[in-house]
């Protein structure tokens, strides 16, 4: 392979990601109205997490195909199989992350020292519920355990993993800052990309911590 077949290799390799993301992007909104919103977000989120992870995998070439049929299909898959048990994991992280939007619309009604303190902790609890529901779904595609395990699992996973938690809110924090630059893209990868990018921090961070993990072996080396 000479070097200009190199470049167009690496060219179509990207395009093949970006291509899968907006795919991933556009099944949680179809999903998510689906379930009429309230009851398909959280099936869409998990099943979008089980694709892309299986992208991070590299599973592409023989479970999801070129053409992205094999990607809706791995998605309406895991849509339809964990649709309650998704709802009944993302539960307690949705109800905090909606009480912080109850909050926030509030905050303005408030005195300006009161409003600044609430609003702290406002997107502290908003921070955290979205690294648990990430850390939720990404742990439920790797283990067979319980509903209640799993939550607990997820729930205290951003407390002992402090560096994780850390990185991750500075990773998705730049994801939003970009989208907001680029608003044009929220509708094409606005979903796909902050769970991609979640899903890598807390799939890496699992696989720190369990040795049997499917990618711990490549970390050891």
């Amino acid at each position: 392979m000479n070097a200009d077949d190199g470049w167009a290799g690496r060219v179509m390799v990207w395009l093949r990601i970006v291509s899968n993301l907006i795919v991933v992007n556009l099944l949680v909104l179809v999903g998510a109205l689906i379930g009429l919103v309230v009851l398909g977000t959280m099936p869409a989120l998990r099943a979008a997490t089980v694709c892309l992870t299986r992208l991070r995998d590299g599973d592409t070439d023989r479970d999801l195909g070129l053409t992205g049929r094999g990607l809706v299909r791995t998605f309406a898959t895991e849509y339809r199989h964990a649709f309650w048990r998704a709802n009944l994991l993302g539960m307690p992280f949705a109800i905090a992350l909606v009480l912080v939007v109850a909050d926030t619309a509030v905050l303005p009604a408030l005195p300006g020292p009161i409003s600044a303190a609430v609003a702290v902790l406002t997107w502290i609890v908003g921070a955290y519920a979205v690294i648990a529901l990430s850390a939720v779904f990404a742990i439920d595609m790797r283990y067979l355990d319980g509903v209640g395990a799993t939550i607990r699992y997820a729930a205290t996973l951003p407390f002992v993993s402090p560096v994780m938690t850390s990185a991750l809110v500075a990773a998705l924090g730049a994801v939003v800052f970009a989208l907001t630059m680029l608003p044009m893209l929220a509708p094409l990868i606005g979903a796909s990309v902050p769970l991609f990018v979640a899903g890598w921090f807390v799939d890496h961070r699992l696989a720190q911590l369990d040795p049997e993990h499917p990618r711990a072996a490549a970390l050891s080396h």
